[in-house]
């Protein structure tokens, strides 16, 4: 593999060090627990379409990033789908929305994609219940972009 890992989403390193500087947003979530982010185009991903998401044609890559013993990794790793993604939480950006993600990557990373959230610029799908990201530990991630831990209500 080449020292330096590049795509649609920049610089895999450049990423890896902002999982590595924002810890404490993921310290509290079990191994195994993982989001992602795919860019909408190709993902045949449409804003209010969930059923026709989960029938869409997979392709392309996404960005994971997984809670492993000792940290966060970042990966990229084939999106084969909605329905198959095989993470948590997962992102979808549109094109302009990961161009800026990709220029600014560091400590302000989190909150470009809060405001990316409310603008309408990224789709958030929820892969698991509310009970299974409680017990992974996601409620001071979710906080962390300005998301309610799934409705007020605990």
């Amino acid at each position: 593999m080449d020292a330096v890992t590049t795509s649609a989403f920049g610089r895999l390193e450049s990423w890896q060090a902002m999982l590595d500087g924002q810890a404490e947003v993921f310290a509290e979530m079990l191994p195994g627990a993982s989001v992602a982010i795919v860019p909408r185009a190709g993902s045949g991903i449409q804003p209010g379409r969930r059923a026709a998401a989960l029938k869409a044609a997979a392709g392309g890559e996404m960005l994971r990033w997984e809670v492993v013993a000792g940290g966060v990794r970042a990966a990229l790793v084939p999106f084969r789908g909605l329905g198959d993604a095989g993470v948590d939480l997962l992102f979808v950006a549109e094109d302009e929305a990961l161009a800026r993600l990709r220029e600014d990557i560091g400590a302000g990373t989190l909150a470009l994609m809060k405001r990316q959230l409310r603008a309408g610029d990224m789709m958030f799908f929820v892969m698991r219940n509310k009970h299974e990201l409680q017990e992974a530990g996601y409620e001071e991630f979710l906080d962390s972009l300005g998301l309610a831990f799934l409705g007020a209500c605990r």
